[in-house]
């Protein structure tokens, strides 16, 4: 009985190999945004975790000239714990046209394992949004829209937590529904769907806000200091809703222990080889208060 996927490969599994294993490796990244935007840690060989401290600040006070300073400021820690674990897949390649040299259908078994990696490691990080509980806006069944975000990133950069760590450090970045996006767009330049309630279906317009349909979000505006990224891995329940995330890097951390590994091996009863794509990480979510639940609207066009 045939095993896995029975596809051809190039004259040599050697060169099969090396061809599918540097496409998986191109492919891990493109799988989605969010591990760029959160916190990296590397696992060193021999580290089972990372142990991430989430220091308390501390406060400063007038002095008096000639005054001892009696009370010493105590500094408070709160330890996160962060594991990494294996993930991956494997691909059963068939020798049994080896000898037509069609390398390109190798490589987009690479190029699939890769991907593959990335969507998991994408949905992981996505999975720590709905852990998110100093703030939820605008709530289920509301389209979001420019209001929300500007709020977003205005309660972010707000001395929340006076007693720890304050406004949330850096840049601010949003990963959003493809859905969640679309309504944005709507509102910058203007257009609804046809025969929808209120301004129907109208042309795009000229200008900044031509631009605006033509980039689309991705990563490539900014809404009030907060740059736009689309992740098609944020889930949509069965309501319509999804739940994206408004955050800094510092919110949320990523442990990799590897990269990415990826090796063949000869399978001599079944004519052919596996190929065997893995990659070690974990994710937590570092402080609560650093991110901001996107909950919205996400339900498709009528």
């Amino acid at each position: 009985m045939a095993e896995g996927l029975t596809i051809s490969s190039s004259s040599s599994l050697s060169d099969m190999s090396a061809i599918a294993i540097a496409s998986a490796i191109a492919n891990v990244e493109p799988a989605g945004p969010s591990a760029q935007l959160v916190s990296r840690y590397d696992l060193e060989k021999g580290q089972k975790q990372v142990n991430i401290p989430l220091w308390s600040r501390l406060t400063a006070a007038a002095l008096t000239e000639g005054v001892m300073i009696n009370t010493p400021q105590q500094v408070a820690v709160t330890i996160k714990n962060l594991t990494a674990s294996e993930h991956g897949l494997l691909t059963f390649l068939s020798d049994r046209l080896t000898r037509q040299n069609n390398e390109n259908i190798v490589s987009e078994v690479g190029q699939f394992q890769g991907l593959g990696v990335g969507r998991l490691r994408e949905q992981d990080i996505i999975s720590l949004y709905d852990s998110v509980t100093g703030l939820s806006i605008p709530g289920a069944g509301v389209a979001g829209n420019f209001r929300h975000v500007a709020g977003a990133h205005a309660y972010l950069k707000t001395d929340n937590t006076s007693a720890t760590q304050g406004p949330a450090p850096g840049a601010v970045s949003g990963v959003f529904h493809p859905e969640q996006i679309r309504r944005f767009v709507e509102e910058a330049t203007g257009m609804q769907a046809g025969g929808s309630t209120g301004m129907s279906a109208q042309p795009i317009p000229t200008g900044m806000t031509e631009g605006i349909v033509e980039s689309y979000f991705r990563g490539n505006e900014q809404l009030f200091n907060t740059r736009i990224w689309e992740s098609g891995l944020v889930s949509r329940d069965g309501s319509g809703d999804a739940k994206g995330c408004i955050h800094v890097q510092t919110a949320f951390a990523l442990g990799m222990h590897n990269e990415i590994t990826a090796e063949s091996m000869r399978v001599p009863r079944l004519r052919g080889e596996d190929l065997v794509t893995t990659a070690e990480w974990g994710e937590v979510l570092i402080n609560d208060e650093w991110a901001v639940e996107f909950h919205s609207a996400a339900d498709v066009i009528s």
